[in-house]
């Protein structure tokens, strides 16, 4: 009896601290701190080993390839060195690298990955061997092919990843939270605060009654939580209730029916491999194929690019 009491413990204990993070990862992506994005991968990669049917493969494919395109293309935005993209780049997109293993992943689905993964790569060795090339892509294309539009895909894929995470999770008490964010090292990602906390679990859907009302920050707490300029100003928890609409800015979380019926489509009918359409149709001059989901995720490939490399 002692000993399932202990477990227990540390498995609450363990509960609160993996929440912690899930929060910061999440105020790091709906932030838009791409400096952040490896520590969220980092986060991500954690849950998926000890949890890898959380969601679907392709889910945690996309949400995976999107974190880190987005990695290196910030890099090119921002001008860094070519050594840092090309380190960012053998980091995120090895060559030859095997897509991690699923269990309910397909032959088909890891082909898909890999594809993306290669073409992918690619791309970006070729923009870093030609400075005019890279100049272009980054002045007029790359908003359009991982912009905001991009990342706020990425940031609905996450959030539906939370959501489900959330639902294996025992019921949150907001003080206990409180308590560990107190408690995050500076090598972490930024501290969530009571105001990011309520945000959170707003994001994912799940209010509990014991959060609705979060107690006063304690003293000792009072001077711990930092707040960015940019963070939203303090809103007061909402706990969910039938047909209440979210706001029209927060990502909309899948239920896990919605999710298992995206993922039960069979690979073959998927179309995740496909040419440009009207509606995916870019100006872009490295237009060719693109790896496109249902969250209208674009991974370009760019084979004809490729093709067509030698061509003015």
């Amino acid at each position: 009896m002692g000993d399932e009491r202990a477990a227990e413990e540390v498995a609450a204990k363990a509960a609160v601290s993996l929440r912690v993070v899930a929060a910061a990862a999440w105020h790091v992506v709906r932030g838009r701190r791409f400096s952040d994005f490896p520590r969220v991968l980092t986060f991500l990669e954690s849950v998926a080993e000890a949890a890898p049917e959380l969601v679907p493969f392709q889910h945690l494919a996309k949400l995976r390839l999107g974190l880190q395109a987005k990695i290196v293309m910030n890099l090119l935005q921002d001008d860094q060195p070519p050594g840092k993209i090309y380190d960012a780049v053998d980091s995120y997109f090895p060559e030859n690298e095997t897509p991690p293993s699923h269990t309910k992943a397909t032959a088909e689905d890891l082909k898909m990955v890999r594809t993306a993964q290669e073409n992918f790569r690619i791309l970006v060795l070729r923009l870093l061997s030609d400075c005019i090339k890279r100049e272009i892509y980054v002045q007029e294309y790359l908003e359009t092919d991982y912009g905001e539009a991009f990342v706020k895909v990425v940031e609905e894929l996450f959030c539906n990843y939370l959501c489900q995470l959330e639902h294996i999770l025992p019921e949150p008490k907001f003080q206990q939270l409180l308590e560990a964010a107190s408690l995050q090292t500076p090598h972490q990602l930024p501290q969530p605060s009571m105001t990011i906390l309520n945000q959170y679990f707003t994001a994912v859907g799940y209010q509990p009654a014991g959060c609705a009302e979060p107690p006063s920050t304690p003293p000792h707490l009072s001077s711990t939580p930092r707040q960015s300029e940019d963070e939203d100003p303090p809103s007061p928890p909402l706990t969910p209730q039938p047909g209440r609409s979210r706001r029209e800015d927060s990502p909309i979380c899948l239920s896990e029916r919605e999710l298992h019926r995206l993922s039960s489509i069979n690979s073959e009918t998927a179309e995740d491999l496909v040419p440009d359409s009207e509606s995916e149709r870019t100006t872009s001059p490295l237009k060719g194929e693109y790896q496109t989901t249902r969250h209208r995720t674009l991974i370009p490939t760019f084979q004809e690019h490729l093709r067509d490399s030698s061509s003015p």
